[in-house]
């Protein structure tokens, strides 16, 4: 059960984002954690952090709270492994470099027999891991590639269109960043009970929305802080991080945001 955090905002933020306070706010209280990763995007190229081990232990990621860069789009992932090992190549956000850009996916979930897929096979090979997360990143970026889907709505069609199939295989909460918008997908996913993990529910993620009547203000949760919010801004988490503001979005719900506008959003 991983836990996804991801921003969109009009100017550049700082977020202190605390990954292992993050975890437990997400509901692992009691399991240990398999990595973490956050990415910092700015303009077509952006700053990664990695670590296949837990970030209540990482010097790095003490350095990435203090020293966090500004960005408008970020994307955080704190790993349970499910499919894969605990390993810096199985760590999320994965990236890659297409035509100048970078391109960056995190995933919530477990898509069972997606390398038996027909359209899935020829990417196997060009993983760097071996997760169905990395697999379902090559396959997305050929999808995008092969529909030459240069225009902001024709990208989303085929994000929600790709998304939708993986929901035939598992949980599909996704995270994309194309060097120049953030791509959303909500499905279901598993929560923490003294009982156990549950089965995959929803919601799969929540967005929480800031606009110009909240200029000035500070935002602060067991997991994340912004000092200072300026303009309109979207947070998108597995759960909500603190008590006011959140609301769950519908499984199928696909959207494609720019600097803090939602441009578009379908049901897919």
């Amino acid at each position: 059960m991983c836990e996804l955090f991801a921003m969109s905002a009009s100017v550049p933020h700082t977020v202190r984002y605390e990954l292992d306070l993050f975890a437990a706010e997400g509901g692992e209280r009691h399991r240990n954690r398999d990595g973490w990763g956050i990415l910092f995007a700015q303009d077509r190229d952006a700053y990664l952090f990695r670590e296949p081990d837990p970030a209540s232990t990482s010097e790095l990621a003490k350095m990435v709270v203090r020293d966090a860069p500004v960005s408008k789009h970020l994307i955080a992932h704190v790993r349970r492994a499910s499919s894969g090992k605990p390993a810096l190549a199985n760590t999320h956000p994965f990236d890659r470099v297409v035509d100048g850009r970078r391109f960056a996916f995190a995933h919530n979930g477990d898509l069972p027999g997606i390398e038996n897929r027909e359209d899935a096979r020829a990417f196997i090979p060009h993983r760097i891991g071996d997760t169905d997360s990395e697999l379902a990143f090559l396959m997305l970026l050929d999808r995008l590639h092969t529909a030459k889907a240069t225009e902001t709505e024709a990208r989303l069609q085929v994000f929600a269109r790709f998304a939708a199939e993986m929901r035939e295989l598992g949980s599909s909460n996704f995270l994309f960043f194309d060097g120049e918008h953030l791509l959303v997908h909500a499905d279901r996913r598993r929560f923490e009970t003294e009982d156990g993990l549950t089965e995959p529910r929803e919601p799969g993620l929540n967005i929480r929305t800031f606009d110009t009547k909240d200029s000035g203000d500070r935002w602060k949760s067991r997991g994340a802080t912004i000092e200072r919010i300026d303009g309109p801004l979207h947070l998108f988490a597995s759960v909500p991080l603190d008590p006011e503001g959140w609301k769950p979005l519908p499984r199928g719900t696909a959207m494609v945001l720019k600097d803090g506008e939602i441009l578009s959003e379908v049901a897919s």
